[in-house]
């Protein structure tokens, strides 16, 4: 049975909006395309909240009319969701900069500004993995620190967090990488 504490925690994370610096109109994006951000929301939290507990998810909703969403992991935990890619956040911070581009009009300075300046999705997020390999454990020890609890996840495996790293080859391996290939595909599929 849900307790008190877990409604109000569900109400009051509903009602909040996606990051207010990166806020939209949600009537200027087409219900379709707000049913696809909300069901990847949807599938993206549970593997989010997988990073810290086996507990099931829970609060894992998402309201395409309104574009507000709710993410508690089993430990009660709120994951930064803006930190990741294929979440609400993410689609809310892509569509924020393609509305500010157009915006710009022929002004190439600052079409490009609206994307440089407003990174979207996975760029340092905070990292909480660790193991007793002892290959691993020296990969993670040049990483970022895993001593933050609330933490979800930070950099890619063996990185330094200088940006120096193979990044984009170490996103297609193991299943972070089938994850987001088959979230990919699945996305595709679903706006067909």
């Amino acid at each position: 049975m849900l307790s008190i504490r877990n409604i109000l925690a569900a109400a009051i994370v509903l009602a909040s909006s996606v990051r207010a610096d990166y806020v939209i109109d949600p009537s200027s994006v087409s219900l379709t395309n707000r049913n696809n951000w909300c069901q990847s929301e949807k599938s993206t939290c549970p593997l989010i909240c997988q990073q810290t507990t086996s507990l099931a998810t829970l609060v894992n909703d998402c309201d395409p009319k309104t574009l507000t969403y709710g993410c508690i992991c089993g430990d009660q935990k709120q994951p930064n969701v803006s930190e990741y890619s294929l979440t609400l956040p993410y689609f809310v911070c892509q569509e924020w900069g393609n509305q500010c581009v157009t915006k710009c009009g022929q002004d190439n300075t600052c079409s490009s500004a609206c994307r440089e300046d407003h990174p979207c999705g996975a760029l340092s997020p905070t990292k909480v993995n660790s193991s007793s390999s002892s290959s691993v454990a020296s990969a993670t020890a040049t990483g970022a620190s895993a001593t933050d609890s609330n933490a979800i996840y930070t950099g890619l495996a063996g990185s330094d967090g200088s940006g120096n790293g193979n990044s984009a080859y170490r996103v297609g391996e193991g299943v972070f990488g089938f994850v987001i290939f088959a979230a990919s595909v699945s996305l595709g599929v679903f706006m067909l």
